[in-house]
């Protein structure tokens, strides 16, 4: 796995936190926004929920004073192991991150998790307004899911979707997917949901979005080290843009799945030679 890593470095800002800081401090610098995730899922013991939840505090006092958001995954702290145990683990992430001005959002894993990832986010909300969700355009469920979030006013990051779903309970073509996307921007906006963010590197969706009365109402969200010149352009033009920023060595599946949303190493190629040249 060692000699896939150069390749892993287009996505990982680091290894550990500290040699993460200077990624995430020139991004602050440049005037992009952060969302930090320490990289990690299916926990299989409490010792390791305990040890994630450690760093997400040790990231949270790091940045006391400054504005950030922390994504976290819940199977990271324990959500497959036990529930409350999970819910506790969240909570104390989420007062830590309330207590500092910062924003956690829960990253959308895959459906084994929906259902109680979603039950996470309203119980949390409950104790912290400063929780927010992924919710992945390509579920079937997801036009229910805008419509509870907005109502609870809970903001929402909507992406496309990275994992492999039954046709039963997902879109499978790409058609259908950007179809999906564009409806689900449409009803965030138009439910007046809170901070919302898109998150994307389609770029004809994203034009699209862009000459709709809706464009300024959304915050843009990108993965570090994928399609910089697109991050740039959106930001020269005056949109608020977050770059999600993963570090840790827990680095493969995520790596995974970014190298299956493109298909192959070829559509990665031609997207760095696109920045290289704009």
């Amino acid at each position: 796995m060692r000699i896939l890593y150069p390749l892993a470095k287009r996505f990982i800002a680091g290894h550990d936190f500290d040699s993460a800081k200077p990624t995430i401090q020139k991004l602050m610098e440049d005037g992009y926004e952060v969302s930090i995730d320490y990289l990690g899922e299916l926990s299989k013991t409490y010792e390791d929920c305990e040890r994630a939840r450690d760093q997400y505090f040790k990231i949270i006092n790091y940045y006391k004073d400054k504005n950030i958001d922390v994504s976290i995954k819940p199977t990271q702290l324990g959500l497959l192991i036990n529930r409350d145990k999970c819910l506790e683990l969240v909570l104390s992430v989420a007062e830590k991150a309330y207590k500092n001005k910062h924003t956690i959002r829960l990253d959308m894993e895959d459906s084994r998790v929906t259902e109680e990832t979603v039950e996470l986010a309203i119980s949390i909300n409950e104790y912290f307004p400063n929780i927010g969700i992924a919710l992945q355009a390509n579920l079937h469920r997801t036009i229910l899911d805008v419509s509870l979030f907005t109502s609870a006013g809970i903001p929402v990051r909507l992406v496309k979707g990275a994992y492999k779903e039954k046709e039963s309970i997902a879109f499978q073509k790409k058609k259908e997917i950007e179809e999906e996307f564009y409806s689900r921007v449409e009803e965030l906006y138009l439910e007046e949901a809170k901070n919302p963010a898109i998150a994307t590197h389609d770029e004809v969706l994203l034009e699209k979005i862009m000459k709709s009365v809706m464009s300024r109402c959304f915050d843009y969200e990108f993965l570090y080290g994928i399609r910089r010149d697109l991050q740039k352009n959106l930001k020269k033009r005056g949109y608020r843009v977050r770059i999600y920023v993963p570090f840790g060595t827990d680095w493969w599946p995520y790596t995974l799945r970014r190298l299956k949303e493109w298909k192959n190493l070829k559509f990665v190629a031609k997207n760095i030679i696109k920045e290289w040249i704009s």
